[in-house]
């Protein structure tokens, strides 16, 4: 034998040695941080899943202190790292799967009773492997049936290990408040775990400290990933558990009917609004679909405004909203349909209605009568009679105006904002000065375009002698200024405008401002006044997109 070959023999039982020594202080520092971050967690976080989270890293952490320091003092035979080593390591990943599992549904915000049903999953593992280990010294008791046993055990560990990684990461990818990275390092400490401990019977074929590598890389992988979950990435500071809860139970908590229906209008979910609504029809009965709970089908909810709906026997309308679920392949998997009570806004709608057709019709016809009457006097009481009901007149006719500004739906057209212009201002025997160094041509809702024209013009006119309308292009459309040399618009009315409410203490003399006002919001666009030298008028009126683009 060569000398080398002597000292190869002398010197390998003292690396193995080191080796050992390494390894097992690699596992004892790696438990120890472990049962920290268990400490910490339970001291620090009253979170859903926190307690879950501290048992599960508390046996982890126990469990892998106890092989390291039987490793360390040679009560484990360590040898290349597998056979006792790999079966104590194992017990320590399967035994507290469960719990890792049932920390994964609480931690995402999905609920899991206590209850002896849970109980028994949680401890099946530990039931099975004490039964294992009974019968292991039972004579007669077949050798394959306790291997069949404990390969169920690791499987059924795998498979909760698995699920519970996949719940966590998906959960905090999905919402913006939580980092994936989060989640990653949540899952990232069983998955270290599981691949390194139980590849070691295989690498370490590789050579004598290769299976050392395999068992001192899962536990710091255990440890890195929850220090870096709990500490680094705010794990229970961020949890994913109010998304997950609020997207579950806002159609439950909402006072609004809302149901989800399959693409054949089957109805799979109502909340418990829309079950009363329907005089508790409900999908858990049998197939119901939309019909049958709301006496119409989707189409149908399409094409109408509002619904009727009895509800505890009081009639009440509902404005339906339907919207159609796709996956990400854009193909049709249902509609979710939603009933908001509108009943104080249709009363409303309709008392504005009827008032509006009186102002409209009775009181101008009414006024018409008045003034043939007074056209028929000739003194200055008569004279200003006329003014009054003429100016009646046409508050009436503003009131129209405003009205089929706020109630009608019209498109945007193309409109040559100068020959607008120009047409608007020649319906005045006052005269209108109209300057325009371009010809803009913008896509807007001409009516409400024109109602703001004349708005503001008329108000110019009425109270001033000198009138002058500028017209020029900005780069988001156009903007009109009108500017006269009248004693200015009065403060009370200025702030009922910004307030937007008038009370008797400030309020306006007319609708012509809130005309101005209205339509340059139904345009998109802003109004401002200066009155520091005479009124002008500022009408900034942006481009719209055409329908189609």
């Amino acid at each position: 034998m060569s000398i080398i070959g002597a000292l190869l023999i002398v010197i390998k039982p003292y690396a193995l040695t080191m080796l050992v020594g390494i390894i097992g202080a690699v596992g004892i520092g790696s438990a120890v941080g472990i049962l920290a971050v268990s400490a910490i967690v339970a001291l620090r976080y009253d979170r859903p899943g926190a307690a879950w989270f501290t048992g599960y890293t508390a046996l982890v952490g126990g469990g892998l202190g106890l092989v390291s320091v039987g490793v360390l003092t040679g009560f484990v035979p360590v040898a290349d790292f597998t056979g006792l080593v790999g079966q104590w390591l194992a017990l320590v990943w399967i035994l507290p799967a469960a719990l890792w599992a049932v920390f994964a549904l609480r931690y995402t915000g999905r609920f899991v009773p206590l209850t002896l049903k849970t109980s028994v999953l949680v401890a099946f593992p530990f039931l099975v492997l004490t039964i294992q280990f009974i019968l292991s010294g039972v004579s007669g008791v077949p050798a394959q049936v306790l291997g069949l046993a404990g390969i169920a055990v690791r499987y059924y560990a795998l498979t909760l290990g698995i699920a519970g990684m996949v719940l966590v990461v998906r959960a905090t990818r999905r919402y913006d408040h939580t980092a994936v990275w989060q989640g990653v390092a949540l899952a990232g400490a069983p998955a270290a775990m599981w691949l390194c401990w139980n590849s070691m019977p295989y690498v370490a074929q590789l050579g004598p400290t290769a299976g050392g590598t395999a068992y001192a890389l899962g536990s710091l992988g255990a440890v890195c990933g929850l220090g870096l979950a709990v500490f680094r990435f705010d794990a229970f500071e961020l949890a994913p558990t109010v998304g997950a809860v609020g997207e579950r139970d806002i159609v439950d908590e909402t006072d609004d009917l809302v149901l989800i229906a399959d693409e054949e209008h089957r109805v799979v979910r109502a909340n418990e609004s829309m079950r009363i609504a329907s005089d508790g029809v409900s999908p858990s009965a049998g197939t119901v679909t939309v019909e049958d709970m709301l006496g119409t089908d989707v189409d149908g909810l399409r094409a109408v405004e509002t619904v009727t709906l009895g509800v505890e026997g009081v009639s009440a309308k509902y404005d339906a909203q339907v919207s159609t679920v796709v996956d990400r392949r854009d193909r049709v998997l249902g509609t979710v349909v939603s009933l908001r009570e509108v009943t104080e806004r249709e009363l409303r709608k309709e008392r504005l209605a009827v008032l509006n057709r009186v102002l409209r019709h009775n009181l101008r016809n009414q006024l018409d009568v008045l003034n043939a009457h007074l056209d028929a006097l000739d003194d200055d009481h008569a004279d200003a009679a006329i003014e009054t009901t003429s100016h009646i007149a046409r508050m009436s006719d503003r009131a129209r105006t405003i009205d089929q500004l706020l109630s009608e739906s019209r498109e945007p057209v193309p409109v040559d904002v100068v020959e607008l212009l120009r047409d608007t201002v020649a319906t005045y025997d006052s005269p209108v000065a109209v300057e325009a160094n371009d010809s803009p041509t913008i896509t807007a809702d001409r009516a409400a375009l024109e109602a703001a024209i004349e708005s503001a013009v008329d108000n110019a006119v009425t109270h001033a002698t000198d009138v002058t309308v500028t017209l020029r292009s900005t780069r988001d459309g156009c903007e009109l200024q009108v500017i006269d040399d009248g004693p200015g618009i009065p403060e009370s009315e200025l702030s009922a405008l910004e307030t937007g409410t008038e009370t008797p203490l400030r309020h306006g003399t007319g609708l012509g401002l809130w005309q101005l006002t209205w339509a340059a919001r139904t345009l998109g666009g802003e109004v401002s006044f200066d009155t520091s030298d005479g009124t002008t008028v500022t009408i900034s009126v942006p481009d719209a997109p055409q329908v189609g683009e």
